[in-house]
């Protein structure tokens, strides 16, 4: 009597088994992929606004410290025409012994799309020593862009003819708004600053206040002496 042939168990897989696998590795992949594409975007996209707002908050930070103690402030002017404009502003120091500049050099603004090539400087002299136009300073933020809608320096002073109340916000009542005649014991600066990379932007709507200045505090002052000549 014959026995039975042995029974095997690798008999294998058909085509269609295959195919099926091989479907359902792809629809896998694919999600994976996709997945891991959205988490670089995102990491980019966080990354490139950091880099915006650093140049920004680096910025402030040193207006904070140098501008909140000024004990002047000038009328901020422009130097140059079209692409090549400059703008700047003098201030002195809490003691009146030195003498600074903020000075923005907006660069290359033909794209609406590019990369800001404004730089953002900070120049210093003594008294009776002002630097060379062409001197550079300490670079204290940059990728900024100038789009010509708004001045980066507004300059307030105390004796100047008071300006109209603006509107209350919708949180703030009308009484609490500034009177119309409303005119500040200090000299102040308002500076407004764009910065942009890789199409992130972020921008700062600030103005400081002099607090060793006053309503005496004279117009003219010795550090105006550092201003570029055209």
């Amino acid at each position: 009597m014959s026995r039975p042939a042995a029974r095997r168990d690798d008999a294998g897989v058909s085509l269609i088994e295959v195919l099926v696998s091989m479907g359902v590795m792809s629809i896998v992949m694919a999600l994976f992929t996709t997945a891991i594409l959205q988490a670089y975007r995102a990491t980019g996209k966080v990354e490139k606004m950091s880099i915006v707002q650093s140049e920004l908050h680096r910025g402030f930070q040193r207006f904070d410290r140098e501008l909140r103690y000024a004990s002047w402030i000038a009328q901020p002017g422009t130097v140059g025409t079209g692409v090549n404009i400059v703008y700047y502003v003098e201030f002195a120091s809490a003691n009146g012994t030195e003498c600074l500049q903020l000075r923005l050099e907006p660069g290359n603004q033909s794209a609406a799309t590019r990369d800001g090539e404004g730089i953002l400087q900070l120049l210093r002299w003594t008294p009776g020593a002002p630097p060379a136009r062409t001197a550079r300073g300490q670079t204290v933020a940059s990728y900024l862009v100038v789009d010509g809608t708004a001045a980066p320096f507004a300059w307030r002073d105390p004796n100047s003819t008071p300006s109209a109340s603006p509107s209350p916000s919708p949180s703030v009542s009308a009484s609490a708004a500034p009177p119309s005649d409303f005119v500040p014991d200090f000299q102040q600066l308002r500076i407004r600053l764009k910065s942009r990379f890789d199409g992130a932007t972020a921008q700062i709507d600030t103005t400081f206040t002099a607090l060793n200045t006053s309503r005496s505090t004279a117009v003219a002052h010795p550090c105006q002496e550092g201003r570029p000549t055209p």
